[in-house]
């Protein structure tokens, strides 16, 4: 098969076995930017797939993740029960900052501040307006579900949101 290169199979010649060094070296560069490429290809198709509408894992509400500079952040845009008994949009009453409680929940941002690390994003806050409490939060992919861990010290929980159109 490489007779060609080394001449005929008869004796040894350097000029081939030279040829055969750029060649292979040629191969490997391909290859290596190739594997680059692809590797650069698949953490923005990740990046891209958290963004959107995710109904949280009790359906009280859906999250819309949205990106804003290099962070991701989540903000309310449906609830289950969007008004108070009287009538009035929900309001965030648990809040620990009295001059809060007044805020609407719909348009509220739970999520804030998760930047992409690998196929994780983490370093963000989640905001819990049942308790009023915020939790250190990272988050990730797995098989089309978003989950979202909040984080106490050693300790954290995960919910799992579901995608909606």
């Amino acid at each position: 098969m490489f007779k060609f290169l080394f001449g005929g199979g008869q004796r040894f010649c350097p000029q081939s076995f030279i040829y055969l060094q750029i060649l292979t070296n040629h191969i490997m560069k391909k290859f290596f930017v190739s594997a680059v490429l692809v590797a650069l290809s698949f953490t923005g198709i990740s990046a891209q797939d958290i963004l959107g509408r995710w109904k949280t894992d009790d359906g009280t509400a859906i999250v819309e993740v949205y990106k804003a500079g290099d962070a991701y952040n989540g903000k309310i845009v449906w609830l289950e029960e969007p008004t108070m008994k009287d009538g009035s949009p929900m309001k965030d009453v648990m809040n620990p900052d009295a001059s809060l409680r007044g805020r609407e929940l719909m348009g509220l941002n739970l999520l804030s501040g998760l930047k992409p690390n690998g196929d994780k994003y983490d370093n963000g806050t989640i905001y819990d307006p049942a308790s009023g409490k915020t939790y250190r939060c990272s988050m990730f992919l797995e098989k089309g579900v978003l989950k979202v861990r909040g984080h106490v010290g050693p300790f954290h929980r995960t919910m799992d949101w579901i995608r909606q159109n």
